[in-house]
Order: C-alpha cells, then sequence, then structure tokens
C-alpha cells in the first residue's frame, strides 16, 4: 500500500489538516483546504472513492468541491465515484453546495446520484475495492458518528486508520489486527473525545507489534513525538510503502 500523508494536523494549527490518498485512487478524509494538495497526487478522473470518518470540518468539507468537479464533468470518468461515509452525509453535502452555488443541477439528491454512489456505513461492514477488503469500525468521538477503517490487502497485511476517537473497544480491535496504523494524538490530557498522551504512550506499548505512525497531533504532541525516538513521527506530504 502507497499512503500519502497529506496532512497530520488539525484545524488550529499551520500544519495541515489530517488526511490520506491510498494508492493514488482512494481518499481518506477531505478536510477543508485540501483539495488542492489531493488533486496534484490523485487524478479526480481517476479516483475510485472516497471513505470520510465523521462530518468535522477538518475531516470532510472539501468533500463538495470534490463532487461539484465530478458532476461538472461526468463523460471524464468509466464509473461512478463511490463515496463511504457516515448516515446524513449525503445530506450535508446537498445543504452545502444549495448554500455555495445554488444552481438547480447541483443541489438535488437526484443530480448527485447520476454521478455518485453514496454507501452508508454501518459498524462491522466489509467492503472490496481493488485488492483491499475494508472494514469499518464505529468509534467513540461523541456526537458525530465517526467510523475508522482497516485495509487488508491480498497477502493479508492490513493497515489501521481508527481516525479521531476516545479510547474504545473498536480502536483495540484496530491496532491488534494492523501491521500498521495512523493513531491520533490530539490531546495533551485526558479528553472525552480524542486519545492524550498518557494513554497514547499506553498503547505503543501494548500493541508493540504494530508500527504506529502518530496523526492529528497540536503542536505540542508534535513535538512530543518528534524527540523521542521510540515513536514514529510523520510530516505533512510523507510518503510510504507499506507492505
Amino acid at each position: 500500500m502507497k499512503v500519502n500523508v497529506m496532512g497530520t494536523s488539525c484545524t488550529w494549527f499551520t500544519r495541515n489538516n489530517t488526511s490520506f490518498v491510498i494508492d493514488d485512487e482512494m481518499f481518506l478524509d477531505v478536510p477543508e483546504g485540501s483539495y488542492k494538495n489531493l488533486i496534484q497526487v490523485a487524478d479526480l478522473e481517476k479516483l475510485k472513492c472516497v471513505f470520510i470518518s465523521h462530518m468535522h470540518s477538518d475531516h470532510f468539507l472539501d468533500l463538495h468541491i470534490i463532487i461539484t468537479q465530478v458532476m461538472r464533468f461526468p463523460g471524464a470518468r468509466a464509473e461512478k465515484l463511490r463515496i463511504y461515509g457516515p448516515k446524513g452525509l449525503l445530506d450535508k453535502i446537498i445543504a452545502l453546495n444549495t448554500l455555495l452555488y445554488g444552481a438547480p443541477d447541483e443541489v438535488s439528491k437526484e443530480s448527485l446520484c447520476k454521478n455518485i454512489e453514496y454507501i452508508d456505513l454501518e459498524d462491522g461492514m466489509k467492503i472490496s475495492e481493488g485488492e483491499y477488503t475494508i472494514t469499518a469500525y464505529k468509534m467513540e468521538h461523541g456526537a458525530p458518528e465517526t467510523y475508522g477503517f482497516t485495509f487488508e490487502d491480498k497477502k493479508g497485511t492490513v493497515v489501521g486508520f481508527p481516525t479521531d476517537t476516545a479510547m474504545c473497544e473498536n480502536l483495540h480491535k484496530i491496532l491488534k489486527a494492523s501491521k500498521y496504523a495512523f493513531l491520533e494524538l490530539s490531546a495533551n490530557s485526558k479528553h472525552n473525545t480524542h486519545i492524550c498522551v498518557d494513554e497514547y504512550i499506553e498503547l505503543v506499548k501494548m500493541y508493540d507489534k504494530t508500527k504506529i505512525f502518530t496523526v492529528h497531533t497540536n503542536d505540542k504532541t508534535q513535538k512530543l513525538v518528534e524527540e523521542n525516538s521510540e515513536f514514529n513521527a510523520l510530516h505533512d506530504f510523507e510518503v510510504l510503502n507499506l507492505d
């Protein structure tokens, strides 16, 4: 698996918001301000699918731009763009297009579904995309329904993307199953909806057979992982080839 790490942070900091391009043909989260960076890595005409973990702006807000571009050039694609996300995401996109564009042919569900296929995520759902079997896991992130994912290739290598979450059973399932995982470290101290430093250190020790890369950091937690050689810090635009 080739993973372009397009961002490593979240809304409040100067680094890009956390998102990924997988094998140049799948997006995992498309935060506000990410569109121009994403299309430098992946050709929208060849983009197969988009996974949206949840409806916070630093995870989904540029999706409406991607969808609008696909709608405006419908003949450029061989198949519909598949979008996997929490229930209600499609209605949110329609509301955004209504607010920002207002064009009648871009604000109805019928118009959108001529060009995209939208699939609601469910806990434990299995998805087949190319060489991967992808499993969706419902995470613990407060009010917005939030999902993490594992991608398993035909050789049995599993890469985990827990996305935003507090400590929960499904986080442990993802980390236990994965050879590689991208773990958020958003909070300096105990938090109801994010992983904090003490929990992060505990998880790295607990899952020492999983190579854990750190994402969704604030400036303080990013400095922590960069200064400790036992952790795997990432930076915006790094490219990883995982096998």
